[in-house]
């Protein structure tokens, strides 16, 4: 089966080039890095407006810096792996497209979708924060 008629039924393509995948996965971490990043300047700014309290709040966001900075480290390797292979390797996806259960994620990495906003993601369940009552 050729890579046009497997994008057609929309399953993963086969022969995707190695530096391709290595792109598409660095620029995913790099996104979960974004995100981890935001989400560490909103509780720094709940710590800030004296919703978290003590020292142990302080040590656990620490930990998250540390997840936002080896999120970006793994997509600066994984970038820098890309661009220095060769274009001619080659490498069949619909295995791995298989072990990936979150569908949005799925279609990135496989190219199926160039959605790379969060905001314009339809999958996963949706919590209207802003009705819950703020209590404290």
């Amino acid at each position: 089966m050729n890579d046009s008629n497997q994008e057609g039924k929309g399953l993963p393509r086969a022969g995707v080039a190695v530096p391709e995948i290595l792109t598409t996965v660095s620029d995913e971490v790099r996104m979960l890095s974004d995100t981890a990043s935001d989400l560490q300047d909103l509780i720094g700014n709940l710590v800030v407006a004296g919703a978290f309290g003590g020292s142990q709040s302080l040590y656990q966001l620490q930990s998250l810096d540390r997840l936002c900075q080896n999120l970006g480290a793994v997509a600066d390797f994984l970038a820098s792996i890309a661009n220095g292979s060769s274009p001619d390797w080659k490498v069949d996806v619909t295995d791995a497209a298989r072990a990936v259960k979150l569908a949005d994620v799925c279609d990135r990495l496989t190219g199926r979708k160039a959605t790379t906003d969060p905001s314009e993601e339809t999958s996963g369940e949706f919590d209207d924060f802003e009705t819950w009552p703020m209590t404290g």
